[in-house]
Parts: C-alpha cells; sequence; structure tokens
C-alpha cells in the first residue's frame, strides 16, 4: 500500500516539527522565564535544584525546546563559574540525548536515502570544524546540528567534542556579561558587539581552519 512506502520519512518530519516548534516558542517568548526565575531564587540553597536545572535542560535539548533560555534562569542565580558549568554539562548532555533521539527515530528512513550523493555529501563536509563553527555561531538553533547529526550518523566523538566547546564559551561567555549586568543594575545585552566579537572570531577562525584543511586535503 501506498501508505507503506512514505511510512519512513514520517521521522524525518517529526523531527521537523519538532525543530520548528522550538524556535517558534523561542522567537515568540512562550516560556516567561521571568517567572520561573522569581520562582526559582527561594531554591537555590537545595542541593537537587542543580539536578532539576539539569534535568531541564536535558529535556529541552533533546526535544528541540529552547534550551538555551534557560540560561536566563542560570544565569542569574549563580556566579559565572558554576553557571557555566551548569549550562555546560545540561547542554552536552540534552545534545547527546537529541542525537540519540533523531538518531533511533529516522533508523527506517536512512536505508532510503543513505546510497544518495547528498547524505555522503553532508556527511563529508558535517565534520568536527563545521560543527564547532555552527556551535559557536550566535543564534544558530542547537535543535538542527543535534537532530542532522544523528539523522546523518556523524561520528560521535567529534560532534561531543565541538558540543563541549561551544557550549562551554557560550556559557561562559554570556554568564560573566548576565552577572556583570546584574552586578550594576543594567540590562544585559547579548547581541551587543561586545558581547558577541569572541564568538564571531572564534567562528571565523575554525572556518579559515577548516578551509585551509580542505586545500591541504585536496
Amino acid at each position: 500500500m501506498p501508505s507503506h512506502r512514505f511510512s519512513p520519512w514520517w521521522p524525518m518530519l517529526v523531527l521537523g516539527v519538532l525543530a520548528v516548534t522550538g524556535l517558534a516558542v523561542q522567537a515568540f517568548d512562550v516560556v516567561d522565564l521571568r517567572v520561573w526565575l522569581e520562582w526559582a531564587r527561594s531554591l537555590t540553597d537545595h542541593w537537587w535544584f542543580v539536578a532539576v536545572l539539569l534535568l531541564l535542560q536535558v529535556l529541552f535539548f533533546t526535544f528541540a525546546l529552547p534550551g538555551s533560555a534557560l540560561l536566563w534562569l542560570v544565569a542569574p542565580l549563580y556566579a559565572p563559574g558554576p553557571a557555566t558549568v551548569i549550562l555546560t554539562v545540561g547542554g552536552c548532555v540534552g545534545a547527546l540525548g537529541a542525537y540519540g533521539f533523531a538518531r533511533q527515530l529516522t533508523g527506517a528512513a536512512l536505508a532510503q536515502i543513505q546510497g544518495s550523493r547528498g547524505f555522503h555529501l553532508m556527511q563529508r563536509e558535517g565534520g568536527f570544524l563545521l560543527q564547532c563553527a555552527l556551535r559557536l555561531a550566535p543564534g544558530f538553533p542547537h535543535s538542527v546540528i543535534n537532530y542532522t547529526a544523528g539523522t546523518l550518523r556523524l561520528p560521535l566523538a567529534p560532534f561531543l567534542a565541538s558540543t563541549v566547546i561551544g557550549f562551554a564559551l557560550k556559557a561562559g561567555l554570556y554568564s560573566q556579561t548576565i552577572h556583570a549586568a546584574l552586578a550594576t543594575d543594567k540590562p544585559a545585552d547579548l547581541l551587543s558587539l561586545q558581547t558577541l566579537w569572541p564568538l564571531l572570531a572564534a567562528v571565523a577562525v575554525v572556518l579559515a581552519a577548516r578551509a585551509w584543511a580542505g586545500r591541504r586535503r585536496r
């Protein structure tokens, strides 16, 4: 029956819908983190609250919800050092969850596309340096990287390494910016050039290294 022919593609559609939904939730500020922040301030003295924050990040990133939005919950509650650790660990575990979720969900569809030139091209070009550049790029959705890597079966070690680098640098920079802004009673502007230039510079360096490596291979 025709339905059986197209059934392997339904997982791809599910991943796409999840990714678009997560972007929409973030773009339209569906989650009001200010309410969460007021509730969370009274819980920071409890040891288990860090575990709750980590679990929230894992769930958010696994199902393509705006896990990065939790930055605005974690950074105001903790000093930059602990905040960076919490955001990096939660983001990396959540990215692994999304990778595994996409890999498991798209198993049937993979048999139909893995022989195509496009599939092999994306596998070949989606290496460590490109993943690093995308992770470091301000505003680039992590869900797209996670689901694409899982669907393409990109090697896990480069995926995890680029994820750690991207989350650690971003979380450290953003946490320090928010902490400094709160200390001076000024709103944090994460889109200012002063905040973003280290990330943009890092992206430029990584892309230059990728171009150089590509010429060496040729």
